[in-house]
C-alpha cells in the first residue's frame, strides 16, 4: 500500500502569527517553524498565543527535526515552550539559530535542542525528506524558503518573502535557485498570503533609506529618535550607516534591541564602525545624536512609550526632537500607537509616522510578487498559508488567475491535514485544536471560562457580597457589598439598599445558586452584568 504525504498546519491560518506546519510521511515527521502570535485587544492579561503542540508532543518519537525559515517571533517564538516538553534537532541559518539560542538560554533550555546550520546552497536529508533552502528577501537577514522533496513530489514552502531587487543588505529572493530546484515540477506550494489584498509590488527597502536620508538632513541641529522593530536588522543597518554619514553618534534603548544588535554584530550581519554606538547617558550635542528605540507598536513597556509617558530613566523627550516611527502598525495596535504619538506631540516633539513619509515598507510580497512566485513555481496545488481568512481567499483568486483552478487551491483550517499520493490531493480528518494562552508563568491554564470572566470584568466590573451567617446558615447581620469597576454603592444608595434586601430574600429561601440570582437582579436593576461573588462568613 502506497504511503501518502500529509501536511498539517498547526498555526498561521486565520490570523497573523504562530506559524507552524507539520510534514509527515510514514513514520517520519518534520516541522517547519514554531511561532507565537501576539494577543488581540480583548485577550485581557494574555502575553502570547501559542499553537496547540499536543500532536507534536504525542508523536515526538517520529519527529526528525524542526526547520526554521527566519528569526521573527511569529516563526521561532514558540520554541522555548515546545522544548519544555520535548527534545528536538533544530535546523536554520546562523542568525536564526543565534536568535533561538538566546531565547532558550534565558529559559535554561539549550540542552533540549541540537542545532544544525543549513547551507543556503545545500540540502539536508532526513528520512524520506530532502530539504533545500533558498534565499528570500524579507525584513531580516538569513530568511529562507524551503523546497521539500518527498516520495510523492516536491513541496515549496515559501516562508515570508518579497521580490525586492534592491534590498538593504543585499538579501534578494533567489528565483534562479528556486527554478533550478523545481525544474522537474512541483506538487504543491505553501505560499505566504499576508499582502494578498495589496495591488502591485511591495516597495523596495531603498525607498525607506532615501526617506531617512532626507529626514536626517532636515533635522540638522535636532536630536533624532527612531523607533523600529528590534528584529528589523536591515533598517537598523540603514540608520547606523546614515548616522555615520551625517556625523552623528548612536545610542540604543530597549532590551530586545540591544540584544539583537549585539548578536547581529557578533555574527557579522551588522556593520558598525568603531565608536559609533555610545551610551544613552553620553554627553553629546542633540544635533549629533541618534537614539534608536523599541516601541514602534506602542507597547506599554517599550522604550518609546516610556519616553512618551515621561518615565524613561535615561531619555526625556524635549522640544524640537525629531521622532520617526519606522515600522508599520500591526492590526490591533492602532489605538496604542496613536495614544503614544499624541503624548509625544504634547511633549514638543516633531513626530513623523505612517502616511506622512515612506518610513516603512512591508517584508511581504504584494499581489505582483505573489503572481511572480506562482508563475515561477507553477505548482499543481496551492495551499494558502500565513494570513487572515481574507488573505487566504484572495491568494486563491490570484492562483486561479495563474491557471490553478479552485479545486486545486486549498484553504485549510488549523489542524486540518492536506493529503496527497502524488496524483491527487484531499483533506483528512481535522484534529481538535485550541489556542494556548500564556499569562506570565501560566501556560495553557487560562481557558475560555477565565477569559470570559476577564472580558466581563473589563466591561461591567465585579461585586463581592459578604454575607454573615451562623452555623445553621441563617443570616445574622447586615450583608456588606464591595464593588470595583461597577457603580459606586455608598450607604445612601438606593441600589445598595435594594441589593441588601435581595440578598436577604435569597438567603432566607435557601437559594442554592445565589450567584446567578444576584447577577440576574443586578441586570434587572442596571442593565449591566457585573461578576458577582457571594461569600458566606460564619460568625
Amino acid at each position: 500500500m502506497a504511503k501518502n504525504l500529509q501536511i498539517t498546519p498547526l498555526g498561521g491560518l486565520g490570523g497573523i502569527g504562530k506559524n507552524m506546519t507539520v510534514y509527515e510521511y510514514g513514520r517520519n515527521m518534520i516541522v517547519v517553524d514554531c511561532g507565537v502570535m501576539f494577543p488581540a485587544n480583548d485577550m485581557y492579561g494574555i502575553d502570547l498565543v501559542l499553537p496547540d503542540f499536543e500532536y507534536v508532543i504525542k508523536n515526538q518519537d517520529r519527529l526528525r527535526g524542526i526547520f526554521l525559515t527566519h528569526g521573527h517571533m511569529d516563526h521561532i517564538g514558540g520554541l522555548p515552550y515546545l522544548l519544555q516538553q520535548i527534545k528536538a534537532p533544530i535546523y536554520g541559518r546562523p542568525l536564526t539559530l543565534g536568535l533561538v539560542q538566546k531565547q532558550l538560554a534565558e529559559k535554561d533550555l539549550l540542552h533540549k535542542a541540537e542545532f544544525h546550520v543549513l547551507d543556503k546552497d545545500g540540502h539536508q536529508d532526513i528520512g524520506p525528506f530532502r530539504i533545500s533552502p533558498f534565499a528570500v528577501a524579507h525584513s531580516i537577514p538569513d530568511a529562507v524558503g524551503f523546497v521539500i522533496e518527498t516520495p510523492v513530489g516536491k513541496i515549496v514552502h515559501t516562508g515570508d518573502y518579497k521580490l525586492d531587487e534592491t534590498p538593504a543588505g543585499g538579501y534578494t529572493t533567489d528565483l534562479a535557485a528556486l527554478r533550478e530546484l523545481t525544474q522537474d515540477g512541483v506538487l504543491a506550494m505553501l505560499g505566504d498570503s499576508t499582502n494578498a489584498d495589496k495591488p502591485g509590488r511591495t516597495e523596495t527597502e531603498q525607498v525607506v533609506r532615501e526617506t531617512l536620508d532626507r529626514l536626517f538632513t532636515q533635522a540638522k541641529g535636532q536630536r533624532i529618535i527612531i523607533a523600529t522593530f528590534s528584529s528589523l536588522l536591515a533598517r537598523l543597518q540603514e540608520v547606523l550607516s546614515l548616522a555615520q554619514k551625517h556625523g552623528r553618534k548612536v545610542a540604543l534603548t530597549g532590551r530586545s534591541l540591544v540584544e539583537s544588535v549585539e548578536l547581529a554584530r557578533e555574527l557579522g550581519y551588522l556593520q558598525v564602525p568603531e565608536g559609533l554606538i555610545v551610551d544613552t547617558n553620553a554627553r553629546i550635542r542633540p544635533g549629533k545624536m541618534v537614539i534608536i528605540a523599541t516601541g514602534s507598536q506602542g507597547e506599554p513597556r517599550s522604550a518609546l512609550n516610556r519616553m512618551a509617558d515621561g518615565s524613561h530613566r535615561q531619555v526625556q523627550v524635549k522640544q524640537g526632537d525629531t521622532i520617526m516611527i519606522s515600522g508599520g502598525t500591526s492590526p490591533g495596535n492602532e489605538e496604542d500607537v496613536n495614544r503614544m504619538i499624541n503624548k509625544l506631540f504634547e511633549r514638543g516633539a516633531n513626530v513623523i509616522y505612517g502616511a506622512m513619509a515612506a518610513l516603512h515598507v512591508s517584508g511581504h510580497g504584494s499581489q505582483g510578487d505573489m503572481r511572480a512566485m506562482l508563475e515561477t513555481v507553477a505548482p499543481r496545488y496551492l495551499i494558502a498559508v500565513h494570513g487572515e481568512s481574507r488573505h487566504l481567499y484572495l491568494h486563491r483568486q490570484l492562483a486561479q488567475e495563474a491557471g490553478i483552478p479552485p479545486e486545486r487551491s486549498f484553504i485549510l483550517k488549523e489542524g486540518l491535514p492536506w493529503i496527497s499520493d502524488g496524483q491527487k490531493a484531499w483533506t483528512g480528518k481535522a484534529m481538535p485544536m485550541a489556542d494556548v494562552w500564556v499569562d506570565g508563568r501560566l501556560i495553557g491554564e487560562i481557558g475560555e471560562v477565565v477569559m470570559h470572566d476577564r472580558q466581563q470584568l473589563s466591561q461591567d466590573g465585579f461585586i463581592v457580597a459578604l454575607i454573615p451567617v451562623n452555623k445553621k446558615q441563617q443570616l445574622v447581620g447586615e450583608p456588606q457589598i464591595v464593588s470595583r469597576g461597577f457603580a459606586h454603592l455608598d450607604e445612601g444608595s438606593e441600589l445598595l439598599a435594594a441589593s441588601r434586601k435581595e440578598i436577604k430574600r435569597q438567603v432566607k429561601k435557601g437559594n442554592p445558586d445565589l450567584r446567578r440570582a444576584l447577577e440576574e437582579f443586578f441586570y434587572r436593576m442596571t442593565q449591566s452584568r457585573p461578576v458577582v461573588l457571594p461569600q458566606y462568613i460564619q460568625v
